[in-house]
C-alpha cells in the first residue's frame, strides 16, 4: 500500500489525505507573499503543495467548507468551524494544499517564493530560495493574487481587514509586542508556516465594521489558545479575549507599515520541518522569558 499523507483543520471536521508523500518529482512548495493569501491565512505568507488533482481524496464532506470567491475565477476554502484553510482547486489538474495542515513528514523541502513584489513590507525573506516577482511562468490565474485597495487613515493609524474586507479594523502606535509563532496550533490554525502575532493594548484597537462577522474557535485542550476568522471570506481575524487588556492582530492583516518589526521566533521546538528560519531574529524552544 502506498505511502499516505494525510491533512487536517485545526478542529478536525475538515480532514484529507495525499495517495502518496509528495516529493519533489511529483509535487512543488510554493510560498506566496501576495496579499490575498496573506488576509486569507492571517500569515507572512502561505505555503502550498502543488499536486495532481488526482492524489487528494477527501475524508471529510466537501459541504462543511466555507467557500469564497476571490475573486469569482478563483474559490478559496476553509472550515466553517475553526477558520484553517482547506485545499483548492488550482485550474482543472492542480490542487493547492496547505502545508501547514499537513501532519506526516514531507520529503520537499525549500520551495520558490512566489509574489514577492506584494510581500508585506515588514517581512524579510532571509533564505536562498528562488524568487518570483510576481506569478512563476503557465501559472495558472496569476491575476488573481494581486494587490487589495487599501483605506486611508490618519497619521499614526494602521488599516487591517480580513480577505473582503467585511472585517476591517485600525490600530494606531507600535504594538506592544511582536512574535513569529511555531507552534502546531498557529501552524494548522493558519494553515502557514509560522504566525506572525502583534499584541495591540485595547486602547490602540478600533473595529471599522464587521465586528458581529467575526467567529473564534479555541480547540479543546488549549489553555489560552484562540483564533478568530471572518464566517464570511474565511480571512483572518483579530481575537479579542475576555479579561485581556490586549487584542491579538495577525500582522498579516495589517495594509500599511505597523512602524515596528517582528522581534523572536518562538515555539521553535514544534516547527515545520520543511521550513527553515533563515532570519537573524532571537530564537526560544517555546517562550521567552516575561
Amino acid at each position: 500500500m502506498a505511502a499516505m499523507t494525510h491533512g487536517s483543520c485545526l478542529c478536525g471536521a475538515v480532514r484529507y489525505e495525499l495517495e502518496a508523500a509528495p516529493s519533489s518529482a511529483e509535487a512543488s512548495l510554493l510560498h506566496c507573499h501576495c496579499a490575498r493569501c496573506r488576509k486569507h491565512h492571517g500569515a507572512p505568507f502561505a505555503s502550498f503543495l502543488q499536486v495532481p488533482r488526482q492524489q487528494l481524496r477527501w475524508l471529510s464532506p466537501e459541504q462543511q467548507l466555507l467557500s469564497y470567491p476571490a475573486p469569482a475565477a478563483q474559490q478559496r476554502r476553509s472550515c466553517a468551524v475553526c477558520g484553517s484553510v482547506a485545499p483548492a482547486p488550482h485550474g482543472a489538474e492542480r490542487m493547492l494544499v496547505p502545508a501547514g495542515n499537513l501532519q506526516s513528514e514531507l520529503s520537499i523541502r525549500g520551495g520558490e517564493h512566489l509574489f514577492v513584489s506584494s510581500k508585506a513590507v515588514w517581512h524579510l525573506i532571509a533564505d536562498q530560495l528562488p524568487q518570483q516577482q510576481a506569478a512563476p511562468p503557465g501559472w495558472e490565474s496569476a491575476e488573481l493574487h494581486g494587490e487589495l485597495e487599501r483605506p486611508s487613515l490618519p497619521a499614526g493609524s494602521t488599516h487591517g481587514s480580513c480577505l473582503c474586507g467585511a472585517v476591517s479594523f485600525a490600530v494606531s502606535g507600535a504594538p506592544q509586542r511582536w512574535l513569529q509563532c511555531h507552534c502546531s496550533r498557529c501552524r494548522r490554525a493558519l494553515s502557514a508556516a509560522h504566525g506572525s502575532n502583534t499584541f495591540y493594548a485595547a486602547a490602540q484597537f478600533a473595529w471599522r465594521s464587521g465586528r458581529e462577522l467575526v467567529q473564534s474557535y479555541e480547540p479543546p485542550d488549549a489553555g489560552r489558545f484562540t483564533t478568530s476568522f471572518c464566517t464570511r471570506c474565511g480571512g483572518g481575524a483579530p481575537t479579542e479575549r475576555e479579561n485581556v487588556p490586549f487584542v491579538l492582530v495577525p500582522a498579516a492583516l495589517l495594509d500599511g507599515d505597523p512602524g515596528a518589526r517582528p522581534q523572536a521566533h518562538i515555539h521553535v521546538a514544534s516547527k515545520a520541518a520543511w521550513y527553515a528560519i533563515s532570519d537573524a531574529l532571537p530564537q526560544f524552544a517555546e517562550l521567552p522569558p516575561p
